[in-house]
């Protein structure tokens, strides 16, 4: 029979985990027990609930509730307690200040049925059949701990704690046993489970946002929650959404812990924090106005949200959750962003600016490689002009290079030009041809010009 209450008392723990449920139990205080015996219970539910309308079913009879002290409804994520003497509970309690519920029962010693019923239906909400072979007797109580039943120090209105047996002497005829207290290290219902990003990608120098938020495993709002952050490389931060830089690039975890003092949860994402390798490739007129081109040569998109662009100290923002894409030029709209009208001249200085100012780039007109047709660059030309039309094949190579859209720079295929030139720029002395190695070295270095 004993086997038989502790399996109902199991399956009955198992139901309504995620609503309100009863979470202690003082059924046998120590000395007297007249009037002294209470339950504690929890609201594990994302709204308030209104208990007075509810019956506590104890001894095969619906017991009324009436509020005491304390306030009026059960907040979501807190305890409360109905208890048979609400005043000599409170002298055994004196420091007790949360809800307190008046009701009228007399538990029993060695156990019995107790339930929540929600009026309106008459459904049990939560019930539990305890009995002795738990523990529970003599001043202890028996908690709700991960789901589990334990013999408990007693916590009205606090996080549960559970008491073991570590030691027990003998002498003469007398058996000592020990008592041990464990506070609970997970809340009596599931811990908070963390919602965030498995990874994300910054920018160094950057400021970047990280958020998170908590609920329960049955998916229900926890109020009071608080949020503490470890950036993984050194820094900290506070709430559930915060902004961080992170100074250098590479790979992190970045940690967040969230509690109200009765739940605690976890989570942790990866972090690749990545160098803000752009630059301003061109400025242009066009059909709306100017436009600016961005290149991002990174395999990797890069969020632009709240940068800055420049041109020569007027600020024009980005909006947020602006991208840039990965290995493209993008180009910058003047006339989505402001600048179309502006005066850029050759002096004008563009930068890109990180939400706090901070540069990341800069360019200006100037600086933009022009050609110059007088002088010697001239005569480069013509030269290089008559070198070429006696050639075909170096033409065709030419003109394969200028099909190209990167400019022509010195590199592997350059080099095999050169060598082409080289075996063909000779000159007649007599019967012999020789190698004018000054031509070459003036054709080389009009490859290196262009």
């Amino acid at each position: 029979m004993k086997n038989i209450l502790v399996l109902l008392f199991l399956i009955s723990s198992l139901t309504q985990v995620h609503a309100i449920y009863i979470s202690e139990i003082m059924y046998d205080p120590e000395g007297s027990d007249t009037s002294r015996e209470w339950i504690e219970i929890y609201n594990d539910t994302s709204s308030a609930v209104d208990l007075t309308s509810w019956k506590f079913f104890e001894g095969g009879t619906n017991h009324g509730i009436t509020i005491y002290s304390g306030g009026g409804t059960l907040q979501s994520g807190a305890y409360a307690i109905i208890a048979d003497n609400p005043t000599k509970f409170l002298a055994d309690y004196p420091s007790y200040s949360g809800l307190l519920y008046d009701s009228a029962f007399s538990l029993s010693n060695t156990g019995e049925h107790l339930a929540l019923k929600e009026s309106s239906s008459g459904v049990e909400v939560d019930s539990v059949d305890y009995n002795t072979s738990l523990g529970g007797n003599n001043g202890n109580t028996l908690s709700k701990i991960n789901g589990l039943w334990v013999l408990s120090v007693a916590t009205p209105g606090d996080i549960n704690q559970e008491t073991q047996e570590v030691a027990s002497t003998t002498s003469n005829s007398t058996t000592t046993t020990t008592q041990a207290v464990i506070a609970q290290t997970s809340p009596p219902t599931a811990v908070i489970v963390l919602y965030m990003p498995n990874e994300k990608v910054v920018v160094a120098g950057a400021e970047s946002t990280f958020s998170v938020f908590g609920l329960t495993r049955a998916g229900i709002n926890i109020n009071n929650v608080s949020y503490t952050w470890a950036y993984g490389d050194g820094g900290q931060g506070v709430g559930s959404s915060t902004a961080y830089r992170y100074a250098y690039p590479g790979k992190y975890i970045a940690q967040a812990e969230g509690g109200n003092g009765q739940l605690i949860g976890i989570g942790r994402m990866s972090v690749r924090v990545v160098a803000p390798d752009i630059t301003i490739s061109k400025v242009s007129s066009g059909k709306y106005g100017n436009y600016i081109d961005i290149s991002n040569p990174n395999n990797y998109d890069l969020d632009f949200s709240q940068w800055k662009l420049s041109i020569d100290g007027n600020i024009f923002s980005f909006p947020k959750n602006t991208l840039l894409a990965g290995n493209s030029v993008t180009h910058l709209s003047g006339i989505a962003m402001g600048f179309a009208s502006t005066t850029i001249a050759t002096s004008t200085t563009i930068k890109i600016l990180f939400p706090n100012m901070e540069e990341v780039t800069r360019f200006s007109p100037q600086d933009e490689k022009t050609t110059v047709s007088t002088g010697t660059q001239l005569l480069k030309q013509i030269a290089l002009a008559t070198f070429i039309n006696n050639k075909p094949q170096i033409k065709q190579k030419i003109i394969e290079q200028e099909a190209k859209p990167q400019p022509m720079v010195l590199g592997t295929s350059t080099k095999k030009l050169e060598t082409e030139m080289e075996s063909n720029i000779k000159i007649s002395t007599n019967t012999n041809e020789k190698k004018d190695t000054r031509l070459v070295a003036f054709f080389k270095s009009l490859i290196i010009w262009r």
